[in-house]
């Protein structure tokens, strides 16, 4: 094996490769797409340990006309038997990493698409990418990976990597394991198979596949603020701007996406169709049509206001019986040449669920100046949709809804055009700007957790040597209220006991006194402990204000006894009616022994005028009024994530719209979404932080409009995930917690700070305070921050602007001094000591060290 195209492992890495190359035409690789690579390097195998990097050293790709270099190879994370998948891997080449996208847009991916779906999964979508990591299934090769998939590839790739290779001196690939567990009785490799990179020709590169469907012309149309509205006779309706393309809109009903569109954007329609619609003028610029089907109408009216097209609409169910509506809004461009965005993220190709950002972009290939974008303003709409595209089609839809004999449920949207080629951030900044979300500071940066020093005995003096350095802070501390109390004694068997000659209560604990517990006496000195906790932290960092944690759901329950808590009636229940319990949840707060004699953590919903919202509010106020605190933070504050899973979900009983649906289209159980229960709770936990002057944090951002533009903060958990963090986006600040990457390092936290940044988010710091040195290190300048306008790689505020890309600003808009705080690569603070004074129309100039970061801040 020539030197040259050794292994180069990292340091304490000890790698063996099987590995031939060869300068030969190579034609398909197994289970790989048939298309020939010239002068392709190959590679037979490449392992990967858990938790480790290899990197391979490759040949110099010169560029050739008429030849794109690519990467094929197929791709598992070794299991014995196939299990599922994960975001397993991360490739970068020569430091670059490996996302979905190349420069201008294009797809990465040759011959098969950017998402799929898992065999015997319909409904759930995966993406292949987050950020730079690669989406592998659990399988022992490619093949097993492949056939468990819908289309038939899910190990195999081919990647256009032509502007990542360097045509002299050769390339470095990167292949880094990034399974979140190690398996226990076997080796948790990533394993590449048959790897080949070398040069494609551009003509024999598949052109992407165009599901949108051919439409006539709509003659009937209106005009107003430079957007035109076309009403077809069939029902579906198009929308398009001066010089812009159409975009279209249909609908269709079933649980499938093959249903068929019956309400089309078309003035022929089918003889046989089944429903019958009617249509009329609405005012000067709109149009009213109702549709109607056997036991179902559609009443819908679009028009034109405000330089956006509103789409209103209520259905109807006509008949006895409750029934299920499986609604598909199909979206697409006449020419079916669209790129989507689906709730602000890069990768993603289809969600379940996208409440927190409810949006849709389409962009123009052809012309990406214009765009359009779709966004559900009704809270309703925003709980029950899924989002989706293929082939230049997206659908907006529910496989969740029902509706009662008689009943209705109304849904509002609108669609906003863009014609300055911002695309999905020129949308998303028109959103949150008519939304009113901006205008709230995040005025200091809040710390989830927190390191101590070494070798330091003395309380106040291990939080100066822990926290003092960092300047003015927020620290998230002092355990969960209620749950962390209560742990204690179902732990340590400390609980109040029965007399000896009582009856005995059931379970393991029959010495358990119930009565006594539920008075939560025990709760005093946890209490107490938190008060003087505080008082600590106060004498020994006077700028550190501290947040008190709380949960929304989780509490402590003796099992045997669960229904004589006074919380019973509000258990979250899962379809078969048993109470909802997370085993991970109740090992890890109440450890094995206590789970082991019957203790647990349930699961409850803080309904209007419940006993639980009660003790949930009560908590609050003993925080902030007797232990003092200075703000409050809730966990899963939203109930509503991507998936359907988990706790949103309550079973026993109905809210009069959520409901599980089979594969044909029929009702099986009828469910609560909590997400929507819990609004009241929501709005009174906010209240009590509120009138009191303090800061309410929240995990997970806002599904509901009466919850969107209150002045709270919320963050986005980054370790779910690149894309998920544009869920932030229509939240004040758009925070994202940095619990992923290495939060042990200060390069880590820095890459980590960066990525935040390229989706147009900021950092949220974890327990990293002992990593960063002084108060201008490149976390704690991020703060304070008014967001005015987001972008990719740049966050525009009233005090400061942060970005990652150099050029020419129009920041900060008014007469000022402003101080550029410069850090490179490696997040060194290398200058602060530039100050420019600003006129209101003059243009701030910013060069970016490479790979680096700049924060200008205004220092009038």
């Amino acid at each position: 094996m020539s030197d040259a195209f050794a292994l180069v492992p990292l340091p304490r890495l000890l790698i063996a490769v099987a590995c031939m190359l060869m300068t030969v035409c190579i034609g398909r690789a197994a289970g790989l797409p048939d298309l020939p690579i010239e002068d392709a390097t190959a590679i037979d195998e490449i392992r990967v340990p858990f938790g480790e990097t290899l990197e391979q050293s490759l040949p110099a790709f010169p560029a050739r006309p008429g030849k794109v270099v690519v990467m094929r190879f197929g791709a598992v994370a070794y299991a014995p038997r196939y299990g599922g998948c994960n975001y397993n891997m991360r490739l970068s080449i020569n430091g670059t990493p490996v996302e979905r996208r190349a420069p201008g847009g294009a797809e990465r991916l040759i011959g098969r698409p950017p998402g799929f779906r898992l065999v015997g999964h319909p409904g759930n979508d995966f993406q292949v990418f987050s950020g730079p990591r690669f989406m592998l299934l659990y399988a022992p090769d490619a093949a097993t990976a492949d056939a468990s998939t819908a289309e038939g590839l899910g190990g195999s790739f081919m990647l256009d990597v032509n502007d990542l290779v360097s045509g002299v001196d050769g390339n470095t690939l990167s292949i880094t394991n990034t399974r979140p567990a190690k398996p226990t009785d076997y080796e948790g490799d990533v394993v590449l198979e048959r790897v080949q990179i070398g040069y494609l020709d551009r003509a024999l590169v598949p052109a992407p596949a165009i599901e949108a469907p051919e439409r006539g012309e709509i003659g009937r149309s209106v005009s107003a603020d430079g957007i035109t509205l076309k009403q077809a006779t069939g029902g579906g309706f198009a929308v398009s701007v001066q010089g812009g393309p159409e975009m279209l809109v249909e609908t269709g009903i079933g649980m499938h996406s093959d249903a068929t569109s019956t309400l089309i954007a078309d003035d022929v329609t089918p003889e046989d169709a089944p429903v019958r619609v009617t249509i009329e003028p609405l005012g000067s610029a709109g149009f009213r049509s109702i549709a109607e089907w056997e036991g179902l109408r559609l009443t819908r009216e679009v028009s034109i206001a405000a330089g956006l097209l509103k789409w209103e609409e209520e259905w109807s169910n006509t008949t006895d019986q409750t029934r299920a509506l499986p609604f598909r809004h199909r979206l697409f461009l006449r020419d079916g040449r669209a790129a989507f965005t689906l709730a602000g993220d890069p990768d993603a190709t289809g969600l379940a669920g996208l409440a927190t950002n409810p949006t849709v972009c389409l962009q123009s290939q052809a012309d990406p100046r214009y765009a359009y974008g779709m966004t559900a303003e009704s809270d309703w709409l925003r709980l029950l949709m899924a989002a989706r595209y293929s082939g230049g089609l997206g659908e907006v839809y529910s496989e969740t809804l029902a509706l009662p004999p008689h009943g209705s449920i109304d849904f509002d949207m609108t669609i906003t055009p863009v014609t300055d080629g911002g695309g999905y951030w020129s949308f998303i900044n028109s959103v949150r700007k008519r939304w009113g979300v901006n205008g709230t500071p995040a005025e200091r940066p809040m710390f989830w957790g927190w390191y101590r020093a070494p070798d330091v005995d003395d309380a106040e003096e291990r939080y100066r040597k822990s926290l003092g350095h960092l300047g003015p802070i927020m620290l998230i501390t002092g355990g969960w209220m209620r749950l962390s109390a209560d742990v204690g004694p179902a732990r340590g068997t400390n609980y109040p006991k029965l007399p000896e000659d009582a009856p005995r209560s059931p379970g393991g604990c029959p010495d358990l006194d119930l009565a006594a517990y539920l008075r939560f006496e025990h709760r005093d000195a946890w209490w107490q402990a938190r008060a003087e906790e505080i008082q600590t932290i106060r004498r020994a960092c006077p700028r550190i204000t501290v947040m008190h944690m709380t949960h929304p759901a989780m509490e402590v329950v003796y099992e045997p006894m669960a229904e004589q808590f006074p919380i019973a009636g509000e258990t979250i229940r899962t379809p078969d009616g048993s109470a909802l319990e997370v085993r991970h949840y109740s090992t890890a707060h109440l450890y094995s022994e206590a789970v082991e004699r019957g203790w647990r953590v349930y699961y409850y919903t803080p309904r209007p005028g419940s006993e639980y919202l009660e003790a949930i509010l009560n908590s609050l106020r003993r925080s902030m009024d007797e232990a003092n605190s200075d703000a409050v933070y809730c966990d899963e504050f939203s109930w509503a994530g991507r998936s359907r899973g988990y706790s949103r979900y309550d079973y026993s009983r109905w809210d009069g719209h959520s409901a599980d649906i089979d594969e044909e289209g029929n009702v099986v159980r009828l469910k609560s979404d909590n997400a929507y229960t819990s609004e009241s709770c929501q709005l009174r936990m906010i209240h009590e932080c509120l009138q009191r002057g303090k800061p309410f944090l929240a995990n997970g951002g806002s599904a509901l409009r009466s919850i969107n533009s209150l002045p709270i903060h919320r963050f986005i958990e980054g370790g779910n995930g690149h894309g998920t963090m544009a869920g932030g986006h229509l939240s004040a600040v758009p925070l994202v917690l940095g619990n992923m990457g290495d939060e042990r390092s200060r390069q880590g936290v820095f890459d980590s700070v960066r990525q935040c940044l390229s989706i147009g988010c900021i950092y949220s710091p974890t327990a990293v305070n002992l990593v960063l040195e002084g108060s201008d290190n490149f976390v704690c300048k991020l703060y304070p921050i008014t967001t005015r306008e987001i972008g990719p790689g740049t966050v525009k505020g009233e005090q400061r602007l942060i970005t990652m890309h150099s050029g020419e600003y129009a920041w900060p808009g008014r007469d000022a001094q402003v101080r550029l705080y410069e850090y490179n690569a490696a997040g060194d603070l290398v200058s602060k000591d530039t100050v420019v004074s600003m006129t209101a129309a003059a243009a701030l100039s910013v060069t970016v060290p490479e790979k680096g970061l700049v924060i200008a801040e205004v220092v009038e």
